[in-house]
């Protein structure tokens, strides 16, 4: 249970409880369970205060007991009493249990590397079958380099060298752009990657270390060339696929047909409540999971398709694997496809923001560099958005094809970036890696500069960041209270604060130093590891500037 209300409004309370189903004589039966409130996040001017109750059965009525200025007062549906009376309490009539999430237990906390096939490796003698710009260019939506799955499947070593547990692919289907958001065949891997084998041979080597793959999955959308939109164009309201789309006027752009975005005539806007379409759309998601053994999907543009697509596409794809994991790109509060019956995750860009502003993002960001209660008000909010059992399998963020690369957001300056890379391992949820990200990479989203070709030469890589990224990858998984463990609020001090994370008897103490200066700090507990760009102090009593350290 989570109650919400006014900061400061409530010095303590309890939830008091009974089964629905219990009566004394004629009438209900007082509520005579008890479990106590506690404070469990806190956002600016709001406070959340949370209750743990066991049921058996699990269904209930029940009350808040809050204690305010005035004394105790009992909230239900029936709004504040003076009494506990069971009348007019609160109700849930069962939690069932395929109203629950049930994502699979290999994405708690695990840590995914993204990949822009286009960008990242180009395999020999690679499979691009037109003309190929330079590796090292300059980048734009119109450039081929030539990456390929080959070339992911030969760099498979380094991606595992980060302690990976999944690999998520942008779109990789038929398409004539170099980014393949504009699918032209739901079916095909596009010959430039080296068609459907090599998906297999990727997904078999991946397989082998240990790390699934989880691929992009457009159908808010479809590319211009795709066959059932020819057809519907070119034979109107004769084909039988005219109702799959989204057919307008010829003014305001005059294309005739929603797209994505605003006249993206290269991105015909699907109409996903059309059973056909549906039906094709359901089989896509089956077909690459149950014939190639892919793990799951991430939806692209999730919020712009209907729920009811979502929930026939689960249940069609986890009829192929029960493990299948599914992500929905949704940029901000994502609870109504988080309820067990569509995604299992969605993109963390929320907590992308709370890092990046901490850490030292340019103007614009919500909140001054190092301002340690925005950063924990910031991860309360999120906390405070969605239940806990949804919490380890949040993709947490710092860097996509679709935002500006972090280094370049935090100005070229690596410690502020290890500060941001240190809070991401450090935080509940998935961690994800854009490639790139790891051996310094920089660019801004605008001529895809984001998207540049992946750096091999091991001269020009940051390899002090690169070994960092190794060690956190390595700590994650070492250490259990990282990966899965709980979150606990402690303190924020200017630009130092502090949090808990813990499963078990196992605890850690993560203390933050956001600013540019030593912070000298008594402590008698190990230090666990010191994250920061560079040399740091190895004394446990000092936090070095723009660094995160954790304690036993």
């Amino acid at each position: 249970m989570v109650l919400r209300a006014p900061r400061g409004a409530l010095s303590g309370g309890e939830v008091r409880f009974n089964d629905r189903y219990a009566w004394e004589g004629t009438d209900y039966e007082p509520l005579r369970n008890h479990a106590p409130l506690m404070r469990y996040a806190i956002d600016g001017a709001l406070e959340y205060w949370s209750a743990d109750l066991a049921l058996s059965p699990p269904r209930i009525r029940y009350r808040f007991g809050l204690d305010t200025a005035d004394g105790r007062r009992w909230y239900g549906w029936d709004g504040l009493r003076d009494t506990a009376a069971p009348r007019g309490a609160f109700e849930f009539a069962y939690v069932r249990e395929g109203d629950l999430p049930n994502s699979p237990e290999w994405a708690r906390g695990a840590t995914f590397y993204q990949v822009f096939p286009e960008r990242f490796a180009r395999s020999s003698p690679g499979h691009r079958r037109g003309p190929v710009d330079a590796w090292d260019a300059k980048v734009s939506n119109r450039s081929f380099l030539g990456g390929d799955l080959d070339g992911i499947v030969e760099h498979l070593d380094h991606i595992a060298s980060l302690s990976v547990d999944g690999i998520y692919l942008t779109p990789i289907f038929s398409s004539p752009s170099s980014h393949k958001y504009d699918t032209s065949d739901y079916f095909s891997v596009d010959p430039d990657f080296g068609g459907n084998a090599a998906l297999r041979r990727l997904v078999g080597a991946a397989h082998e270390r240990g790390m699934r793959v989880v691929l992009d999955g457009v159908f808010n959308h479809a590319g211009a060339a795709w066959a059932p939109f020819a057809d519907a164009r070119r034979r109107g309201a004769a084909s039988p696929y005219f109702d799959w789309f989204y057919w307008r006027g010829s003014g305001a752009g005059g294309l005739g047909y929603e797209t994505w975005a605003t006249n993206v005539a290269t991105m015909p806007k699907l109409r996903t409540s059309e059973p056909a379409l549906r039906e094709l759309i359901c089989g896509v998601g089956r077909f690459w999971v149950q014939e190639f053994g892919v793990d799951g999907w991430r939806l692209d543009v999730a919020n712009e398709v209907d729920h009811a697509l979502w929930r026939a596409f689960r249940s069609s794809v986890r009829g192929a694997n029960r493990e299948a994991f599914l992500l929905g790109e949704i940029w901000d509060w994502a609870m109504p496809w988080l309820r067990g019956d569509q995604f299992d995750s969605t993109m963390n860009y929320p907590l992308r923001q709370s890092i990046l502003d901490f850490a030292g993002a340019g103007a614009g960001g919500a909140a001054a560099a190092g301002d340690g209660g925005a950063l924990l008000d910031g991860i309360d909010r999120m906390r405070a958005a969605y239940p806990e059992p949804i919490q380890p399998f949040l993709y947490n963020l710092i860097g996509s094809h679709d935002e500006d690369r972090a280094l370049t957001v935090l100005g070229g300056d690596r410690q502020r970036l290890a500060l941001a890379i240190g809070l991401l391992y450090a935080l509940p949820g998935i961690v994800s890696v854009y490639y790139g990200d790891e051996v310094g990479m920089a660019g801004e989203r605008q001529e895809a500069g984001n998207r540049a070709g992946m750096i091999w030469d091991a001269r020009r890589q940051d390899q002090r960041l690169l070994e960092l990224y190794r060690r956190l990858g390595v700590l994650r998984r070492s250490l259990p209270a990282l990966k899965v463990g709980g979150y606990e609020r402690l303190s924020a001090d200017g630009s130092v604060v502090s949090f808990a994370r813990g499963v078990g008897k196992d605890r850690l103490a993560v203390v933050v130093n956001g600013g540019q200066s030593e912070v000298k700090r008594r402590s008698t507990q190990r230090v666990v590891e010191r994250i920061a760009y560079g040399d740091a102090a190895t004394d446990a009593g000092v936090l070095p500037p723009l660094s995160v350290t954790l304690y036993r």
